[in-house]
């Protein structure tokens, strides 16, 4: 079986955006806390710490659908520059971007060569 979409590069830039997750999410919650006291940065902190991670997510929703690959691919590629996730989340993010941006879909199998009519009868 086929598939209709770069599996490989959804997988990778998922398991990216959820190491993004993981760090982003206790980063949000200290820029809260930092929020407190300089509003402005605490804020910055708490937005960045997530955008990564959420980019990330919705490329590798976006490579699902055949028509959004190449779109899904510069969404990860924007996302593993935003990930706070550590070098892992940025090159998984990365490579699930590239590879998005590089697949080609499958083309359909040609058609059977058609069959030789028979030859003609000899002549009497």
């Amino acid at each position: 079986m086929t598939e209709n979409y770069p599996k490989t590069a959804y997988i990778l830039t998922l398991i990216g955006a959820i190491f993004a997750l993981i760090i982003g999410i206790p980063l949000a919650i200290l820029g809260g806390v930092i929020a407190t006291i300089l509003p402005g940065a605490g804020i910055a902190i708490a937005v960045i710490a997530l955008l990564g991670a959420i980019l990330g997510i919705v490329a590798a929703m976006m490579m699902k659908d055949p028509q959004k690959v190449k779109t899904g691919g510069i969404l990860a590629i924007i996302a593993a520059f935003f990930s706070v996730g550590g070098v892992i989340s940025f090159v998984l993010l990365l490579v699930g971007g590239i590879m998005a941006l590089t697949w080609k879909p499958p083309q359909p199998a040609p058609p059977p060569p058609a069959a030789a009519p028979p030859p003609p009868p000899p002549p009497m």
